[in-house]
């Protein structure tokens, strides 16, 4: 993967924007021993960007057409590690009028792919997020780690999105 992202940024020239903080983590910080030397030095050189940080990065230069007017936001548990969870916040309160974060809203236990294979604790997991959730509306439901917003979309049954998705659609082209 170092191998082509950095044939991808052009050598270190671009930064590499990742749009699912778990997988922006384990990029920027990989467990010791497994990558060559040669690709150690690469990484070293490269600018790993989470979806979260960029977008705040960007923000200011973008033309928004207004805001929504609620949203919920699920930090993850990677976006926490990254210390992107209060940014994440703060990027939906750029593009909504209420921003609500159930205070259960710690981890939805889908560990990568576990998820798929064992739903049942994925289904643990989210149920008190869910509880808290349920019979509220929102305008947009938020994350930045697309395993996590399948977990949150079976748990409440409404559809979870990247935050970058609304900050797209509130951007003028």
């Amino acid at each position: 993967m170092i191998e082509r992202l950095w044939r991808w940024s052009g050598e270190g020239r671009l930064p590499i924007v990742i749009d699912a903080s778990s997988c922006t983590g384990a990029i920027a910080d990989p467990a010791e021993g497994v990558l060559s030397e040669e690709n150690a030095e690469r990484l070293a050189k490269l600018e790993i960007v989470d979806s979260v940080a960029w977008s705040l990065r960007v923000l200011p230069d973008l033309d928004l057409t207004g805001k929504v007017g609620s949203v919920t936001v699920h930090p993850t548990c990677a976006t926490r590690r990254l210390g992107l969870a209060h940014p994440l916040r703060a990027l939906a309160e750029s593009l909504a009028d209420e921003v609500y974060v159930a205070p259960s809203a710690t981890c939805c236990a889908f560990a990568g792919d576990r998820g798929i294979s064992h739903p049942e604790l994925t289904a643990s997991a989210t149920r008190p997020q869910a509880e808290e959730l349920a019979g509220r509306s929102f305008d947009a439901r938020l994350s930045s780690n697309r395993t996590c917003e399948i977990a949150m979309t079976r748990a409440t049954g409404e559809p979870y999105e990247s935050v970058v998705c609304l900050l797209e659609r509130l951007s003028r082209t």
